[in-house]
């Protein structure tokens, strides 16, 4: 029996919590994965992608998706942002605020 030596894929936390926001907002607006994607103009991948909270889709697909959902990007200052209460607060390799 052979043993596999590649790299193994990894489940990731979202540590951003983007992907937990977007799943909640589309059951809040009672839209299926496949009605998002849709919505979006995207392959019901990357919503699957983008819910996981995995970092690997382009700001394109991402903003398309958040677009569909009435949420928004936004860019600023950070201290300007961590005082918005309901904004994720996305930071390199730490997660959130």
């Amino acid at each position: 029996m052979s043993v596999p030596t590649g790299p193994r894929r990894r489940h990731k936390e979202d540590p951003s919590g983007v992907g937990r926001l977007v799943v909640e907002r589309r059951l809040a607006l009672q839209l299926t994965q496949v009605e998002l994607a849709d919505l979006a103009g995207v392959g019901l991948s990357s919503v699957r992608t983008l819910e996981a909270g995995a970092d690997t889709l382009t700001l394109a697909v991402a903003m398309a998706v958040l677009d569909a959902l009435g949420l928004a990007l936004a860019v600023g200052p950070r201290p300007a942002l961590d005082a918005v209460p309901d904004a994720v607060v996305l930071r390199t390799g730490a997660g959130t605020r």
